[in-house]
């Protein structure tokens, strides 16, 4: 498992480019820009975005696993285990 500072590093760098992506696409719309050139901008920001999502929420699911294989109340852990179902649903697009 990655340490947690080489994740925060990692998102810390992907969320700089989506902010220079964003930056960009309201460049692009100040410039008058084609629209179909500005789409593909956004499509790419929200591409990023969710990679962004997708490394938080395995790093989440990673961290309820571990906390609560140790957790020796059934109870505790169904409750955890639908938590991170909820979290998951709701991420998905």
């Amino acid at each position: 498992m990655q340490k947690v500072q080489d994740i925060k590093d990692n998102l810390d760098k992907r969320l700089k480019r989506v902010e220079g992506q964003v930056k960009g696409i309201r460049r692009m719309i100040n410039e008058d820009k084609n629209c179909q050139e500005i789409l593909t901008q956004v499509s790419a920001a929200r591409s990023a975005l969710k990679m962004v999502g997708n490394l938080v929420l395995n790093h989440y699911a990673a961290e309820c696993l571990c906390n609560t294989v140790s957790v020796k109340d059934k109870k505790t852990k169904i409750e955890e285990l639908q938590k991170l179902i909820q979290t998951i649903t709701r991420f998905a697009d």
